[in-house]
């Protein structure tokens, strides 16, 4: 079977995808009434039905077509349209689409199963954001939930390559250029925090970098609202999520998400999976900024900075100014190392 499918076998049989065995067997004989494959016209639907029940009434069959994904592009999600995939996480997959009348692009987001706790996971993203409004986080758009049972969370489309990509494509990025997105960064933290949300999950894939010098933090599907002493998170990232993370040794706090700042900023200045691992920055960053990455990846989460204590925007602002001779790059051209 390949690795992608445009039929949907449940469509095929006109079942929700949590249906038993005995409803998929019911579906099969009801919907099997009429067709024949010697009869013409209907030996290509009795076909179709055959094979999506051979598929889903067998477990193991049925196990291993759940891990194989939809091609969605073209199908309708209530209003929208999905165009093509964007990207594949824990929960689910992320698509571009648009608004069917206006035209508008939009971005799309699914639950991979009808689970009910990975549904959840998708209304606690969007009550999370729905009433948050910044340049540099998504807006909620509407929450659909369609026929199949599957529910789909549609976002504001950011356009724009995330940090991992473009150092994929351009290697280990200009100091200042990494200065620039760090200060923008620590804009968009600094109102989540503000608003009682600690993100969850900063990395190089969740950091956007789109034209005009401008940066979204997207994902928040491990993000939390206020988070107590009782609190844990549900799920981390390796080598970019804080040791309270992985350890599930506390609560997140704001200072969580500094330490996902600042590995995401050592793998930007160093393209290199082994330096964050190693926690190393690159010898040839500026001091200034150096220290300032230094501060934010220590171990102990109280000992990193806090908002109560220092304004980490004005404080990247001065590193800015030590380490390149100004706070502003002057809409400097993006491009790798020079």
């Amino acid at each position: 079977m390949s690795a992608s499918r445009k039929s949907d076998l449940y469509a095929v049989l006109q079942v929700h995808r949590a249906a038993s065995p005995e409803v998929i067997k019911a579906a099969r004989n009801a919907l099997i009434k009429g067709t024949h494959p010697d009869q013409v016209g209907t030996e290509t639907r009795f076909r179709e039905i055959q094979e999506a029940f051979e598929i889903l009434h067998d477990p193991v069959k049925r196990a291993k077509y759940d891990q194989i994904d939809v091609d969605p592009s073209g199908r309708t999600i209530g209003a929208f349209r999905i165009s093509e995939h964007i990207a594949k996480g824990g929960y689910g997959r992320t698509y571009k689409g648009e608004h069917i009348l206006s035209g508008l692009p939009v971005c799309i987001k699914d639950c991979k199963w009808p689970d009910t706790d990975i549904q959840k996971v998708l209304f606690e993203e969007a009550s999370l954001l729905w009433d948050l409004r910044h340049h540099a986080l998504p807006s909620v758009r509407d929450i659909v939930r369609t026929d199949d049972g599957r529910y789909y969370l549609v976002m504001s489309y950011i356009p724009g390559k995330n940090i991992f990509d473009l150092v994929a494509a351009e290697g280990k990025l200009d100091p200042e250029r990494v200065a620039w997105i760090t200060d923008r960064s620590l804009n968009a933290m600094m109102y989540l925090h503000h608003h009682g949300v600690v993100h969850g999950d900063i990395k190089p894939q969740n950091i956007i970098e789109g034209p005009g010098h401008v940066i979204a933090l997207v994902d928040y599907g491990l993000s939390q609202l206020r988070p107590d002493r009782d609190s844990r998170a549900t799920g981390y990232t390796e080598f970019f999520s804080p040791p309270e993370q992985v350890n599930e040794s506390g609560p997140l706090l704001p200072e969580s998400d500094m330490y996902g700042l600042g590995m995401t900023m050592i793998f930007a200045l160093s393209g290199d999976m082994e330096c964050v691992k190693r926690k190393e920055v690159p010898a040839s960053v500026p001091d200034a900024l150096s220290e300032f990455i230094r501060r934010l990846v220590v171990r102990d989460v109280l000992a990193r900075p806090n908002w109560g204590k220092l304004n980490l925007c004005e404080e990247i602002q001065r590193v800015r100014r030590v380490a390149f001779g100004r706070t502003h790059s002057g809409m400097k051209p993006i491009s790798g190392p020079r």
